[in-house]
């Protein structure tokens, strides 16, 4: 059989090869066939020249050829998809080639596990998704363009791109294997918050027109189009570009990213009543919905605030974050007013929060809800959505905010894995693209030392969550021996590559309100932050449980490889400290739509995900845990707790409010209702051409940040 192979190896022939391939049912065999397979490519690419080769349909053929041949491998046992993997990586990532491997490693991944997670019937890892089976070579050569594609691949003949000498991982599109044991040698390197790196500079004091702007957006389609049909990110940030709210957080040079300065967006002006209790917002006089039917280019009108709010409140999982509001109502077409029921401190920084949109109501009349067409008034004007592969606007020519947007068009490109979209960008076909890891940073600066780097803390909030009116986890020694188990500098080494902090129950990137977990000013409950498996076991031994636990893990995979690993690193710190987590994973419309708002079974099951990331500390601690909150997970119903937080909000004095916030976080750390993990920086990768990126903050990247963007077209 080997003689056969190596014949065919040698003389080029890729359906000979294949041929011979395929009579092999031995599995030791079987590796030796991946190894061969890909040597075949290799041999192809240096016989024929790669790039012209590339185009032809051979290639094509062997492409499919070796896609099967892995597939065949994968399914044999974990064990050979893990030796496929690393077959795979090492031909094609480390030539510096990632788009073959790309496709080929996410379809052997998944394979690989399929029998791993079968009971129940429940979605895991394993299962395809709709997304990535769309997501194609004949998909990523029509997005992207045959001959760039083929202009990657020609990387493969330079020299290899090492990876930084800090990484301790593998890198991150190797999720199908385990993440290392968490056991660093010295401490994480721990990024203070402060200013972020400045916006690239532009080339002219006059921004310039034109041009289309194509981005990395998200690994999965939006579950819904309609933002209030779903919490999830996806549909707010889809909303970003082509609804508008009554303010937005501003963005601009020297504005750090969480300041959430807040300024006009539809409505021209607003105040505040003396008693704190009324706000009035005046709308802009030239605010007009997109000429499309069948809004018509009519003007917005106060009128149209109070409808979308009033179905927000009706519809809207979001809901509960405006409970203090008694009432809404338009006093003329241009005035609205918010009464509140009592004062309610960060409302503004509510109002503007991408979460209430101001949605049309004819269309929505119309359809029964705003999925199958998109007509707002904000900066673009919806082109169309193809699923898994992406979503486009086009410049409203008639935008309120005088000169922007300054781009033409946009494509926001849905791709499932990070070697497929750390490709793109390296050739050239994204002109921004949010690092998904710290870690891709450096070998960015040497293959591709033309791209610019924008910096900021990340709003990043990985949490545990459970159901505390239930054993085991309705005993803060179980949940204090969780917050033990967690190795915080670990996950800041080893994922984030040295570049992060630890969040408190108030995120990191929150730098005025977030009590530092290792500080002079955190108290006792400082102890529950250390990583002490020793002291997790003890806890738990003293809670009745001298074995250990045996737990279900619940995640997802929509938050892409690199979160994949985040859980992988968890199951195995609640290993050392005596807690065996066996990992669930669901698909991301099921995850977002059930478990994350809290609609699963409690017992021996926690949950590993990402909190919405918010402006202000209320969001966070109403929405989290007060019993009327969203977003209680865990259905915490603490009356002390519940009467801190309805306190802060009304405390009118910014010094007084931040020592109470302080305060909650001290008694959080006690009752350790979600054990908060670690975050790292956030990273914008641009073009050298890109001018006027500032940083993001939270879901309004289509409203705040690209209308400012502007192309120096030379």
């Amino acid at each position: 059989m080997r003689h056969r192979v190596n014949w065919a190896l040698d003389k080029a022939r890729p359906a000979e090869t294949f041929s011979e391939l395929e009579r092999v049912s031995n599995q030791r065999d079987r590796a030796f066939i991946v190894r061969l397979c890909l040597q075949a490519v290799n041999r192809i690419f240096d016989v024929s020249g790669g790039h012209a080769l590339f185009l032809s349909e051979p290639l094509q053929r062997v492409h499919r050829d070796a896609q099967a041949v892995a597939h065949r491998a994968a399914s044999c046992s974990k064990a050979s998809a893990h030796c496929t993997d690393r077959l795979l990586r090492k031909t094609f990532v480390d030539r510096g080639s990632p788009p073959l491997y790309a496709g080929m490693q996410s379809f052997e991944y998944r394979l690989g596990r399929r029998r791993s997670h079968s009971d129940k019937g429940e979605r895991t890892v394993a299962h395809e998704t709709a997304f990535a089976r769309r997501w194609t070579r004949r998909r990523f050569l029509i997005t992207w363009g045959v001959a760039t594609v083929g202009s990657t691949l020609l990387a493969a003949c330079g020299p290899q791109v090492q990876p930084p000498a800090a990484q301790s991982t593998p890198p991150p599109a190797a999720a199908a294997t385990s993440a290392p044991a968490a056991k660093p040698t010295t401490a994480a390197t721990l990024v203070p918050a402060g200013a972020p790196t400045a916006a690239p500079k532009p080339a002219s004091p006059t921004p310039k027109n034109g041009g289309s702007f194509r981005f990395y957006m998200w690994t999965e389609d939006p579950p819904t189009l309609d933002p209030y049909l779903n919490v999830t990110f996806r549909s707010q940030e889809f909303a970003a570009f082509f609804y508008s709210r009554l303010l937005m957080s501003k963005k601009g040079p020297g504005i750090a990213a969480q300041a959430y300065i807040m300024e006009g967006d539809l409505a021209e002006s607003w105040k505040v009543s003396d008693n704190g209790l009324t706000y009035t917002f005046n709308l802009r006089p030239d605010a007009k919905w997109q000429n499309l039917p069948p809004m018509n280019g009519r003007p917005v009108t106060a009128q149209d605030v109070v409808w979308s709010f009033e179905r927000l409140m009706k519809v809207s999982a979001n809901r509960s974050s405006f409970d203090q509001v008694d009432s809404v109502t338009a006093p003329d077409a241009r005035t609205v007013q918010f009464r509140l029921k009592d004062v309610y401190v960060p409302f503004e920084l509510l109002i503007g929060q991408p979460i209430f949109w101001i949605m049309p109501r004819e269309v929505i009349d119309a359809d029964g809800d705003a999925t199958k067409r998109v007509v707002g008034s904000g900066p673009f004007i919806f082109d169309k959505f193809e699923p898994g592969i992406s979503f486009s606007g086009k410049k409203n020519p008639n935008y309120y905010r005088q000169g922007e947007p300054h781009i033409d068009d946009f494509v926001g490109l849905i791709i499932p894995d990070t070697a497929t979209q750390l490709a793109a960008l390296r050739s050239h076909q994204l002109d921004f693209y949010q690092l998904l890891s710290q870690q891709d940073i450096e070998p960015l600066k040497n293959t591709n030392p033309e791209i610019q780097f924008v910096e900021w803390e990340w709003l990043y909030t990985p949490f545990i969550y459970w159901k505390v009116e239930q054993p085991p986890f309705n005993d803060p020694r179980v949940r204090q021996a969780v917050s033990l188990a967690l190795n915080r500098d670990a996950m800041i080494n080893i994922v984030y590559a040295g570049r992060g902090n630890w969040n408190n129950f108030i995120p990191w990137a929150l730098s005025e309100w977030w009590l530092d977990p290792r500080g002079p000013d955190m108290g006792t409950g400082a102890r529950y932050y250390k990583y002490d498996p020793a002291a997790a076991r003890s806890l738990l031994s003293a809670a009745g449980y001298p074995d250990g636990l045996k737990v279900e893990m619940v995640s997802t995979t929509g938050y892409g490889q690199i979160f994949v690993q985040m859980v992988e690193l968890v199951q195995q710190d609640l290993k050392a400290a005596g807690i065996d987590a066996d990992i669930k994973m669901q698909e991301y419309s099921s995850y977002i739509s059930t478990t994350f708002l809290g609609k699963f079974e409690g017992g021996n099951r926690l949950v590993f995900g990402l909190e919405t990331p918010f402006s202000d500390p209320h969001d966070y601690l109403f929405n989290m845990y007060h019993p009327k909150g969203t977003r209680n997970h865990a259905d915490v119903n603490d009356p002390k707790l519940t009467s801190m937080i309805e306190q802060q909000m009304k405390a009118l004095n910014r010094t007084e409010r931040k020592k109470q916030i302080f305060d909650i976080q001290r008694y959080l750390a006690e009752q350790m209702y979600y054990p908060p993990h670690a975050a790292p920086m956030r990273t914008a990768a641009l073009q050298p051409n890109v001018r006027d990126f500032f940083p993001r903050s939270d879901f309004g990247l289509g409203a705040e940040v690209v209308p400012k963007v502007w192309l120096d077209q030379g």
